[in-house]
């Protein structure tokens, strides 16, 4: 029943997340920040896809441009019988629909009659579709009275009869940064549907009339072409490439016959660029049943957008309706992910972070988050290169953005608060460091062992019962609590792990419950670390005069180190244990400690200890003692001093350890009198090893002189090996 509550609370919180973190995507992803980054995105897409060809493209535009205002002997805007003559040529070149992206809403400036000739000339062919707008309008002066409304901005009454009323929308759809992505399918003014102009030339094109038109909430069909649309009246257009994609030839070739003089030309030289028989526009198949287009490209008409594929507003707004009408006739339309399949991909992205990084490491979650992210993006790219689908890759990104940030919020705050529990539960009893552990791997404390290959370090003031006798009570905790707590922070912060205090001894040991490689390293440096903040703390108790005795400005600890497998787990009873360590490698450690004694000696480690931790480092200089047999044990094992911290010995105790070391080649050979000789010169400079105290009576050189006195009188026998057995622990 416990177990299903449980179940049943995780599944409750993790959905809550799911929903909660759907409503923040949803809420940002209709942010004007993250819109405006979508419509970038898009962008990006094109960019990656690049241009398209279109060689055979039925899209032929005639520019308006600089060039040709420089080569008419007109202001802009030019009579419209110039027009005419542009209409005249391009049906004798075959073209088959003629559109003009230009408002002919006023009257020829130059001649009444221009006008009429155009007038004449659309009614005559019958293809032409001129360019109309629909602009919303401000009426009324205060900000409370005023009133917005339509208006149509249709071609002069002299040209809409001649063409019959026939006209397209020519207004561009902006987006919110101003770029043009859509194109207006049509329009609905004072009850009557108005279509663009690509629409209406496609119509011509196509020979298709307005009552084939049929319009749903997702397409507009008519012939043969089904249009995708975009919210209500708008479809994608997919730009094929930058501007000047699509063939363009400037107005003022295509007017140019025997009757034009151009500014370039005079009425003794002139080049007809249409008209020419070699190579005139007219005899060439390059506006034959096309589709022509005639827009503004000079940039002081003020008709420049930006697009995909021009970031800098450098697209004509002819070339947008081109791209238009390309998209339709080739039906190489842009889809858009349906919104509710939008909000399901959004939370299948959302459960994949919340259900499976609940259950990944910080490190592996966000690999996979990192993976999704890449997934969704290369996803996003092969729809669109395959299928000219735009996946809102924002929207998604977002939505595993947020259901990783909520989840390892969650997982956060879960942790900190168990971690508080824990540590309330156990850290009366159980070592901080293991409390960590049980935090980080989610599991309470139980009894158990397991073997780890680590350090054992023991650490005891000399002749601790001495103090006891010579001190009261409160002054001798006060001692030893100064003491402990000096010794400890150096411990704890160089990685050991404490674990017990058995009166004035310190039991600690290194590489576990974490795992180091450099465990034996660290000992060695903490064990003279704790050394040199002793003597500190004599120098402090010297200074504080009379509140000590004697014996505090000479308190002196022994420390004793060894490495090996040992068993490390939460050992005790079942109501209460302790995070500690046993085994016959943690014995020897503390027969080391004891052992130092009889060496005269203050660190004493084994060679399993020094060799490791040579491997990290050579900042501890040791001396080798002896090879003993402690008690309890019967095979011997090499044992080494400490002497101090390379950078903290002087020249003379470099020579005292030289000395002592050519002394122990004498004595391990039966060289007696080279020995004790040897040894005197080595016990003259122990005074300058920084574990040296005059206070007590004996060092290593000393042992081993008075060692070699005795054994020069009486021999040992001819099997001796050297190995020295300790009677007492």
């Amino acid at each position: 029943m416990a177990e299903s509550q449980k179940t049943w609370k995780s599944t409750t919180i993790l959905l809550g997340l799911l929903l909660g973190s759907l409503l923040v995507t949803i809420l940002l992803a209709f942010s004007t920040p993250v819109m405006e980054l979508k419509l970038d995105v898009t962008d990006q897409l094109f960019e990656l896809r690049g241009p398209i060809a279109i060689e055979d493209s039925s899209v032929v535009i005639v520019s308006i441009s600089q060039q040709a205002d420089q080569e008419i002997p007109y202001k802009y805007p030019w009579p419209t019988n110039l027009h005419a003559k542009l209409v005249e040529h391009l049906n004798e070149a075959g073209a088959k629909a003629i559109g003009f992206d230009v408002l002919f809403d006023k009257r020829d400036n130059y001649n009444l009659a221009n006008d009429s000739a155009f007038a004449d000339v659309i009614s005559k062919y019958g293809n032409v579709v001129l360019g109309s707008n629909i602009q919303s309008t401000t009426q009324g002066r205060g900000q409370g009275s005023r009133s917005s409304s339509l208006m149509l901005i249709r071609p002069n009454r002299v040209l809409q009869k001649a063409n019959n009323s026939r006209s397209g929308i020519v207004r561009a759809q902006y987006d919110s940064d101003g770029s043009i992505r859509k194109y207006i399918l049509g329009l609905e003014y004072n009850g009557q549907q108005m279509y663009s102009l690509g629409l209406e030339l496609l119509k011509l094109y196509s020979d298709i009339d307005s009552s084939q038109i049929n319009e749903t909430d997702e397409h507009v069909s008519f012939g043969s072409y089904e249009i995708p649309k975009f919210g209500e009246h708008l479809m994608t257009i997919n730009y094929y490439g930058p501007p000047g994609t699509f063939p363009r030839h400037s107005f003022e070739t295509v007017i140019d016959d025997s009757s034009i003089v151009l500014a370039s030309e005079d009425s003794a030289f002139q080049i007809n660029s249409y008209s020419d028989p070699d190579f005139g526009l007219k005899d060439t198949d390059v506006f034959k049943d096309k589709i022509v287009l005639i827009g503004a490209t000079m940039p002081e008409l003020q008709d420049l957008h930006a697009t995909p594929f021009a970031e800098q507003a450098s697209m004509p707004g002819v070339e947008m309706h081109a791209n238009a009408i390309q998209t339709i006739l080739s039906a190489n339309y842009i889809y858009h992910i349906d919104p509710w399949m939008n909000i399901v991909l959004l939370v299948i992205a959302i459960g994949i972070m919340i259900f499976a990084i609940r259950r990944l490491s910080g490190l592996y979650g966000f690999g996979l988050y990192l993976l999704l992210i890449l997934s969704v993006v290369g996803v996003t790219i092969w729809m669109f290169f395959q299928f000219n689908v735009v996946m809102d890759v924002v929207a998604m990104l977002t939505a595993l953005s947020v259901g990783y940030v909520s989840t390892q919020s969650y997982r956060y705050i879960m942790e900190q608060r168990e971690k508080r529990r824990i540590q309330g539960l156990f850290s009366s009893y159980v070592s901080p460091a293991i409390v960590e552990e049980m935090v980080e791997g989610g599991k309470e404390p139980e009894l158990g062992g397991n073997e780890v290959y680590m350090t054992a370090f023991f650490s005891d003031i000399q002749s601790f019962s001495t103090f006891s006798e010579q001190m009261p009570a409160k002054t001798l905790v006060r001692l030893i609590n100064e003491y402990l707590s000096a010794m400890t922070n150096i411990i704890r912060d160089r990685g050991g792990t404490l674990d017990k205090y058995i009166g004035d001894a310190i039991v600690t040991f290194f590489g576990a419950p974490i795992p180091s490689e450099d465990h034996a390293y660290k000992a060695c440096v903490v064990s003279q670390l704790m050394q040199y903040r002793l003597e500190e703390l004599r120098e402090k108790w010297r200074n504080e005069g009379e509140q000590w005795p004697e014996i505090v400005h000479h308190m002196r600890n022994r420390i004793g180190i060894n490495t090996g497998v040992m068993v490390t787990g939460n050992m005790g009873s079942e109501s209460r244990f302790n995070y500690t360590m046993m085994g016959d490698n943690v014995n020897l450690a503390a027969r080391c400690e004891s052992g130092a004694k009889q060496f005269g000696a203050y660190t004493m480690v084994t060679s399993a200890t020094k060799e490791e931790a040579q491997k990290f480092g050579d900042r501890c200089v040791f001396r080798y003692l002896d090879r003993i047999v402690v008690k309890g044990r019967t095979e011997p094992v090499e044992v080494f001093e400490i002497m101090g911290l390379r950078d903290k010995l002087s020249d003379e105790s470099f020579s005292c350890k030289e000395k002592f070391e050519q002394g122990m080649e004498a004595y391990e050979s039966r060289q007696w009198d080279q020995a004790i000789e040897l040894f005197q010169e080595s016990s003259e400079l122990e005074r300058f090893v920084p574990n040296d105290d005059s206070f007590i009576y004996t060092n290593p050189s000393l042992v081993y002189l008075n060692r070699c006195e005795v054994m020069k009188e009486n021999p040992p026998p001819e099997d001796w090996n050297g190995v020295y057995v300790m009677k007492s622990k």
